[in-house]
């Protein structure tokens, strides 16, 4: 159904319309060419069974697990990484620290506030395979009784 003002539908009433239009359309067009990242969902860090023994020291027991960032072109810095989630498992009222790093087990920890670390990958709108790891040390979990320890983290990806 046309709507059509007093004059018939003809003059600036009309002319103010389709400019209107014509800037929405322009809007849209530039923003598909924004930067963008995007971020696979379902990355897992899983240290599997740890045996506590008072023979084995201070080692820590470590993981890595991998997810995926895709970046388009118009992304021109470096993304940057970084987790301001509690770096603590729990397994009811027990709580298990550990470390989470880009660089190795328990070396070099991610930040956990902006700016974060920076990812060194191109961004050519593919999918770039991103390592996490985490670290355990032996002193946090040879108190502890056995359970499942599990949290959820949340990464950040500034772009």
């Amino acid at each position: 159904m046309t709507r059509r003002g007093s004059n018939g539908g003809r003059g600036p009433r009309n002319l103010l319309r389709a400019s209107i239009a014509a800037a929405a359309a322009a809007a849209t067009a530039a923003a598909s060419a924004a930067p963008q990242c995007s971020v696979s969902t379902n990355a897992r860090l899983d240290f599997g069974t740890v045996i506590a023994l008072e023979s084995t020291g201070d080692r820590t027991t470590d993981s890595a697990g991998s997810f995926w960032i895709n970046c388009n072109s118009e992304v021109t810095a470096a993304p940057r990484l970084y987790s301001g989630t509690a770096r603590v498992m729990q397994y009811g009222a027990m709580s298990l620290p550990f470390r989470l790093s880009l660089v190795a087990p328990g070396a070099g920890d991610l930040p956990a506030a902006t700016p974060g670390a920076p990812l060194a990958f191109p961004r050519d709108g593919t999918n770039q395979t991103v390592t996490l790891y985490g670290a355990i040390r032996a002193a946090d979990f040879k108190a502890l009784p056995p359970g499942l320890y599990s949290t959820s983290v949340s990464l950040t990806v500034e772009y």
